[in-house]
């Protein structure tokens, strides 16, 4: 209990003493959502997103760095739990523009930084919607700015993975670019396991690229993709 009040103090205070800044970006950044987001932005996700995330009990590792390709990429990993989004934004190497669920962007103060590094939000209850943000997902990639991606389009909380939806590979397809597979493992022990923080063992493993096969389907490439984050969890397991 006391990791997660200090968290929330601490959480609450960063976003109140980061908000000016965030509102100074907002009026002199570029308005162009397919433009670079400030580097302002992308500082905080790099320093004070990863204190946050570690401050709420992610003791974490990664692995496999050197496999992150040159150039525009999909990265494609499982879904544990609800410091994902943050632990991926911190660990990896340059900023990436994730894919979140739109209520995300209720968050307050929280949704400027959100808007400033042009997060895609996706309504998982409107099909029309969530084809757009692949449309737009695609944009990003054909622009040459990776994209992250969460395949099963909600938490698993736990090793178990749910199926993948298919269409999350539609923007791979469309920019040919590679899918990097991630893995997580650990983060559901960081709350959804016990319902409050407590400080656990998290490892982030990057996969080597996959690259579509000519004339592949998503379905195809989205199991491919899974099997991969599958076989590594199942040796985390061992």
């Amino acid at each position: 209990m006391f990791r997660t009040v200090i968290w929330i103090i601490a959480s609450a205070l960063g976003l109140i003493i980061l908000t000016p800044f965030a509102l100074v970006c907002m009026i002199f950044s570029n308005k162009d959502p397919m433009s670079e987001p400030p580097a302002l932005a992308k500082w905080v996700v790099e320093v004070p997103l990863a204190w946050i995330v570690r401050l709420g009990g992610c003791d974490y590792s990664v692995s496999g760095l050197e496999n992150i390709p040159e150039g525009p990429a999909l990265f494609a990993g499982n879904h544990q739990g609800n410091f994902d989004v943050g632990l991926i934004l911190s660990v990896f190497n340059g900023y990436k523009i994730p894919v979140a669920k739109i209520e995300a962007k209720q968050v307050p103060l929280a949704n400027l930084w959100m808007m400033l590094l042009h997060i895609i939000f996706m309504d998982r209850k409107d099909a029309r919607q969530s084809a757009q943000c692949m449309e737009l997902a695609a944009e990003h990639l054909k622009a040459g700015q990776s994209v992250v991606i969460f395949p099963e389009g909600h938490r698993s909380k736990g090793r178990r993975m749910d199926e993948f939806k298919p269409g999350a590979f539609k923007p791979a397809l469309k920019a040919q670019t590679p899918v990097v597979p991630f893995v997580i493992d650990g983060t559901y022990k960081c709350f959804e396991e016990k319902r409050r923080l407590i400080k656990a063992p998290v490892t982030v493993t990057i996969l080597p690229p996959v690259y579509p096969q000519e004339g592949e389907k998503t379905k195809a490439l989205s199991q491919r993709v899974r099997q991969l984050i599958q076989d590594e969890l199942d040796r985390h397991k061992a």
